[in-house]
Parts: structure tokens; C-alpha cells; sequence
């Protein structure tokens, strides 16, 4: 690959600034092979990476690998299809391994395999007596999203937007599970329950795919897991127990 253009990088054709500058209008001129980019909060494409194939002044076709941002200009170029797709490939991996492991994904959208995705919006419902129920749609970037103080910090970095709603409604459908087991244990003791239970979740993931914009919805029933006869006694026992304490000293419980 020779360096045409570079924010950062010294020129390596053997042309002069003017041959250079014509080559790289051309090369953003030219049909675009390949492509990824991330966009800005109004979903606006503001960096990517582009394999270009494009014919020189003197009739030689060139592929040009080309990434722009708000801060970098940079444009390669070689007659070599495959060197090419191969340096597409590893500037967009690259780039991807730039952010660190709590940040979102450099790439909103990727044709190259296992590249992450970032994740646009989310939506969790939960199915009650037969009827669906949701929260309003939250905006996420990258990793699935910690649904809960008991959730692993990083659940999965998803490759494709399937891959995200397959992975969320799973963790979903484990703390309802955990939720419905709460609230029959409440009822149990006569207690209101802290959430309400569901016998199924539902997840909708809208984002940037390959071929533009794509919503997957997943669902996922939630088993029933009623506490036993032996862990209703003992949650009782619990409470009464907490009951008995309070009442000696009313002071450690803010009476």
C-alpha cells in the first residue's frame, strides 16, 4: 500500500503533491467495494473506512482504502484488489480495538466479520395476563447494558443486532425469573410484591445493520420457579425475626 493522503503519516507515493491530490479525488470518486462507519447522536455518518476501486489518469485500476473522521484524512492506494481488502479489513479492526472495555463500539455498521455494532435502541416488554406491557424505548450504544446492580457489567459485545436482542432477552428472562420468584414469595407471607410477576419478555433492538436499519425482536417465556413450603417458613421466619428486633430497638430502624 502507498500513503497518498495522511493526517499523521508522511507521504510515500513517488508523485508530487499535485499527482497525490488528484489520485485521492479520484479514489473518493471512485465505486465503493466495501464500507463501515459510526455515526454522531443525530445519526449522522461522522467516521469510516472505505475500500474504493478507481482508475488512475493513465487507465490503471487501483483500490483505495480511505478513512475519514472529524480528525483524521487518510488515503491508501495500491493495484493489488486483495492487499487492499486486506488492509480494509485490519484499519477497521483496528479501529475497533480503540475503544476500551466499558465504551461503545467505534462502529455503528461493519461488513467485517465479528466487528462489534453499536446497539441504537432498546426496548423491554413483559407479558402479564396475556397482555405485553413496556418500558419506553432506552438508547444504547455498544455492549448490552446493565439491566440491573446484579447483571455482569459486560453481558456480551454483540457482532450483529440479532446477536444483541438474543442476548438481552436472555438476561431479561433471568432477572423476571428471579422477580416472579420475589413476588410469589411476598404473596406467600401476605407482603405486596417489590415488582410484579410475567410469564414472558420481549425484546426489541433497533440499529444499523449491514444493509441500513434493522429491528429484531426476541422473545422468551419465563418458567415458573415458586418458592417451596421449606423456603416460605423460612422467609417467615426471617421477617418475624426482623419484626422482633424492631420492636426492641426502634432506634436502629429510624423510629
Amino acid at each position: 500500500m502507498r500513503t497518498l493522503q495522511s493526517t499523521y503519516e508522511p507521504i510515500t507515493a513517488d508523485l508530487d503533491e499535485e499527482e497525490c491530490d488528484a489520485l485521492v479525488a479520484l479514489a473518493h470518486a471512485g465505486t465503493e467495494m466495501r464500507s463501515t462507519h459510526s455515526t454522531d447522536a443525530h445519526g449522522q455518518t461522522d467516521a469510516g473506512v472505505w475500500l474504493r476501486a478507481y482508475t488512475t489518469p493513465d487507465g490503471q485500476e487501483r483500490w483505495a482504502v480511505i478513512h475519514e473522521s472529524p480528525q483524521i484524512a487518510d488515503v491508501f492506494d495500491t493495484e493489488d484488489r486483495a492487499e487492499a481488502e486486506a488492509a480494509y479489513a485490519s484499519e477497521v479492526r483496528d479501529l475497533a480495538d480503540c475503544t476500551d472495555e466499558y465504551a461503545a463500539p467505534w462502529w455503528a455498521c461493519s461488513d467485517v466479520p465479528g466487528v462489534p455494532h453499536a446497539v441504537y435502541t432498546l426496548r423491554i416488554e413483559r407479558q402479564q395476563d396475556g397482555q405485553w406491557t413496556g418500558r419506553k424505548t432506552q438508547e444504547y450504544l455498544g455492549r448490552v447494558p446493565n439491566l440491573s446492580p446484579h447483571s455482569a457489567s459486560d453481558l456480551c459485545t454483540p457482532t450483529t443486532l440479532q446477536g444483541a436482542a438474543s442476548e438481552i432477552v436472555a438476561e431479561v428472562a433471568r432477572l423476571q425469573a428471579a422477580a416472579n420468584y420475589d413476588a410469589a414469595l411476598a404473596e406467600a407471607v401476605g407482603l405486596p410484591a417489590r415488582e410484579e410477576s410475567a410469564q414472558a419478555v420481549r425484546v426489541t433492538v433497533t440499529g444499523t445493520g449491514a444493509d441500513g436499519e434493522e429491528t429484531h425482536t426476541e422473545e422468551q417465556p419465563v418458567p415458573a420457579d415458586p418458592p417451596t413450603v421449606q423456603e416460605i417458613a423460612d422467609y417467615r421466619r426471617i421477617l418475624l425475626a426482623a419484626q422482633a428486633e424492631e420492636a426492641t430497638d426502634p432506634a436502629a430502624y429510624g423510629h
